[in-house]
């Protein structure tokens, strides 16, 4: 901010011209010597670090622009043809082309919702669920669902303790489940007031 209200006091002045370093490093000399905390006459705007930028202008820039060259010989973009000059060239004009979109003839395209995913294979706890409903009394082993299923036994048995702690199986004893099926709600056996 320093620097710009500084440049901004000498109308003209290209703002590239202003020093980063030398305004850091006025900061730092006012920060560490704590100098000018509690000024007694009126604010002055460009301040120390703007004074320090004006006393450092930089010379102004040349116009022109260089082409971006490939340090390494062995790069695959070091022959590449870009329409770049090869030299640094003085910058003499400057056309702009201001072009307008083409106005659409036709009808607007209409929104077409995207296709359906097609259908996933089931999960590995909707088989087991299918597998477990299909027999409904009875308890399940992770050994007898691994077998199945055609997974290591171990497997089985960490994945359905998982589900036994996130409530979708009861477990009945040892690596023996069940489904989890919902209590269904306590019935009303009072009557209903006239």
């Amino acid at each position: 901010m320093a620097m710009v209200t500084a440049v901004e006091t000498r109308p003209g002045t290209d703002p590239d011209r202003a020093s980063f370093t030398t305004a850091l490093e006025a900061a730092r000399e006012e920060l560490t010597a704590a100098r000018g905390i509690c000024p007694t006459g009126p604010a002055d705007l460009t301040g120390v670090i703007g004074r320090a930028v004006l006393r450092t202008l930089l010379p102004a820039r040349r116009p022109r622009y260089s082409a971006g060259k490939v340090k390494c010989a062995t790069s695959r973009y070091l022959n590449r043809d870009d329409g770049r000059p090869h030299t640094a060239t003085a910058v003499t004009s400057v056309d702009v082309a201001i072009s307008t979109p083409p106005l659409s003839r036709g009808r607007p395209r209409r929104y077409t919702p995207a296709r359906p995913r097609p259908p996933q294979p089931p999960t590995r706890r909707q088989r087991i669920t299918a597998i477990i409903t299909s027999q409904p009394p009875r308890d399940w082993t992770s050994r007898e669902l691994a077998l199945i299923l055609n997974v290591h036994p171990r497997h089985m048995a960490t994945q359905l303790r998982e589900w036994w702690l996130l409530g979708f199986f009861t477990r009945t004893g040892m690596a023996t489940y069940r489904l989890n099926t919902p209590t269904p709600p306590p019935s009303s056996t009072a009557e209903p007031d006239p």
